[in-house]
């Protein structure tokens, strides 16, 4: 996922879905960047007629301790504010086009100073 290859994704899914047992109800996703591509294990995972698929992630919680540690608070509704600065081996960057291949990249990327 870290390259936005496709044909890459879509192969990893492929064959964790064919290993994973039919009747399955619910996939815990091992790392935050799988909800990047949710729909997609949930689509290769739910197979037709089966039971409904539920994803547990990780990202909210993983983001609400990133805001606890610099002592901040959570607000859901709050309106966007601040920017995101982009460092890769300690120099400013912009966002990889990477990241851009996914809605959450984009809307990061409205906010990235380089």
């Amino acid at each position: 996922m870290q390259h936005a290859d496709d044909a890459a994704i879509d192969a990893a899914i492929a064959a964790a879905a064919a290993l994973t047992p039919r009747a399955v109800r619910a996939v815990v996703l091992g790392c935050t960047h799988y909800e990047l591509v949710g729909e997609r294990i949930r689509a290769a995972v739910q197979r037709s007629g089966g039971p409904a698929v539920t994803l547990l992630g990780s990202a909210e919680a993983v983001a609400a301790q990133a805001l606890r540690r610099i002592g901040a608070v959570a607000d859901p509704a709050a309106d966007p504010s601040g920017g995101l600065t982009v460092i890769l081996s300690g120099q400013r960057a912009a966002l990889p086009a990477s990241a851009l291949a996914y809605a959450e990249g984009v809307a990061l990327g409205a906010t990235a100073s380089a």
